[in-house]
């Protein structure tokens, strides 16, 4: 193992096998953690299966937007000259950078599982899951411009998700191959763990042999043994077919008795029907098996206070702000339990720290607004706004979860 390349913002990480022959690139994932003491994404699978790697490492979930990518990604290009096969690896944000970068990094090969092509909300208004993000990084024209890609990328995305308008914005500017899956939710990595379609995938891109109608037929035939596939079906179910929704979200957990996701939809059917007991049950065991996984808690946090259990809730926002300090949505989600227990000025230190961490979100200004006239059938109405985009939030942590699915099935992609 040696470093390619170090500056403050990226470490490029060989680990080369006894076969340099072939290459794969990987980027890193949002979720994955800040700092670089840590393994490269995919890693330890790539290690075990005998394929040299090189691990491309940002400091943040920045979406690569660093002035020393060019000179990151020659030290890429120069580590893999003579190589007859390189390919570029990422799922979520690291397959923007597989796609951003596979010119840069001499690819002939390119696999992106649910990428996006841009998060800047002036090209895709669209994307709602990282506004945060979006808002603060600053793009680089000359990393998130016009797509140019030399090789064919095979994509893998739900088209029946979010991603599919930034596929249709990627296809639009390079061609690709595109592998579809309906339902396989973002990103598709777990269904793919799930389905046991993840390694010969990976493989079958490396080595130029991928055959994309052959690998959505066999997609078809194995998603009924998908939670995840079964779990999104339950999530789309409209209300008249509340029934069949609970029925799918049970045989998900049926299947995948410790999927938190999974734990999570169907806890989120057992609360639409008044159970909120067995709801905020549903949601602790999702809590405890994904490792306290900031999604989960968020669930399990809203899980309480639909129960009324306001007091119970306020431990588990401190616990994720602990982990993702720098999300607004969280401050202001925390502050409004303050307020619903009646701790005026705590509530109002917490959505003052949330238009800190995000001043272009009016609602957090409205809502302060309300506190300090004090009135409290606005600051109620406020709340239900904030608790969709708390939601609507918890979507963008959802890469925390695959990960851990994909290393407890051996797998560590």
């Amino acid at each position: 193992m040696i470093d390619l390349f170090r500056s403050d913002n990226v470490v490029v990480r060989s680990v080369p096998a006894d076969d340099v022959s072939c290459w794969v690139v990987t980027f890193d994932h949002y979720g994955l953690g800040p700092g670089f003491d840590r393994p490269g994404f995919g890693e330890e699978f790539f290690r075990q299966s005998g394929v040299s790697a090189i691990h491309v490492m940002g400091r943040r979930e920045d979406w690569y937007q660093y002035p020393e990518m060019a000179a990151a990604m020659a030290a890429v290009r120069q580590a893999t000259a003579g190589a007859d096969r390189v390919m570029t690896y990422g799922t979520s944000m690291g397959g923007y950078a597989a796609l951003r970068f596979a010119d840069a990094a001499g690819a002939n090969a390119v696999l992106a599982i649910s990428p996006q092509y841009s998060i800047d909300p002036r090209k895709t208004p669209f994307e709602k899951r990282w506004l945060q993000d979006g808002r603060r990084i600053q793009w680089l024209p000359e990393i998130d411009g016009r797509l140019v890609c030399g090789c064919r990328p095979v994509i893998v995305f739900d088209p029946a998700g979010e991603d599919g308008p930034h596929i249709r914005r990627i296809e639009a500017e390079i061609d690709i191959v595109s592998a579809d899956l309906r339902y396989s939710k973002h990103p598709s990595t777990t269904f793919l763990v799930e389905t046991g379609l993840l390694k010969p995938l990976v493989f079958d891109v490396l080595s130029g042999t991928f055959d994309a109608n052959a690998f959505k037929r066999e997609a078809g035939q194995r998603r009924r043994r998908s939670a995840t596939y079964l779990s999104r079906l339950a999530e789309l179910q409209p209300p008249r077919r509340q029934r069949t929704g609970m029925a799918l979200a049970q045989r998900a957990c049926e299947i995948a008795p410790n999927d938190p996701i999974s734990l999570g939809v169907l806890g989120g059917y057992c609360g639409a029907v008044g159970d909120h007991d067995q709801a905020v049950a549903l949601h602790e065991r999702a809590t405890d098996v994904s490792q306290r996984a900031s999604n989960c808690l968020v669930s399990y946090g809203n899980a309480l206070l639909a129960a009324g259990r306001v007091e119970e809730a306020l431990p588990l926002a401190l616990e994720v702000i602990g982990q993702l300090p720098e999300q607004a949505h969280l401050r202001a989600w925390h502050s409004l339990m303050l307020w619903r227990l009646g701790a005026v000025e705590e509530a109002i230190a917490a959505i003052e720290q949330a238009i800190v961490l995000d001043p272009h979100q009016a609602s957090y200004r409205r809502t302060l607004e309300r506190y300090r006239e004090g009135v409290e059938s606005s600051a109620e109405g406020a709340l239900s706004q904030l608790l969709r985009l708390v939601r609507r939030r918890v979507r963008t942590m959802r890469s925390t979860i695959p990960t851990l699915t994909a290393r407890r099935a051996g797998h560590g992609l």
